[in-house]
């Protein structure tokens, strides 16, 4: 059972509810950060140590009725992952880079390529306000 859709502490439910499993994941791996903001969870850990972090998360949040939803799932390894970890099951394997709540983090044509869209899409909606004002 959910919260009703517009309830204000919705947020604050949903991070009660998976503390504990988050917790629990935090002591298994110390050497790990797990950087979350609401439901986007992040690992950053060695990449050796990858493949173990995500399945516990996978499994401690199976118990408790979350599930993760691998085609939202992106992994960058800046250094190789290890060879028997094939992350092309799992998630998108992104080589240039990704976004971690709207911040690019990868490559310099990453991030160029990333800036370039968002002041574009900036244009067109100044563009489309100015066309309303002419109306």
């Amino acid at each position: 059972m959910g919260t009703r859709e517009g309830d204000p502490l919705k947020r604050v439910s949903f991070a009660l509810a998976h503390f504990k499993a988050l917790q629990f994941i935090v002591n298994c791996f110390p050497s790990c950060l797990f950087p979350c903001v609401v439901d986007d969870m992040h690992i950053v850990s060695p990449s050796s140590i990858v493949p173990f972090a995500y399945e516990h998360f996978q499994n401690e949040f199976h118990k408790i009725g979350l599930f993760i939803q691998t085609h939202k799932c992106a992994t960058w390894p800046p250094s190789s992952l290890p060879p028997n970890f094939d992350t092309s099951s799992l998630f998108n394997t992104m080589l240039e880079g990704i976004k971690v709540l709207g911040v690019p983090l990868g490559t310099s044509s990453f991030t160029l390529s990333f800036i370039k869209d968002v002041l574009l899409k900036d244009v067109q909606h100044v563009d489309l306000f100015l066309k309303m004002g002419d109306a």
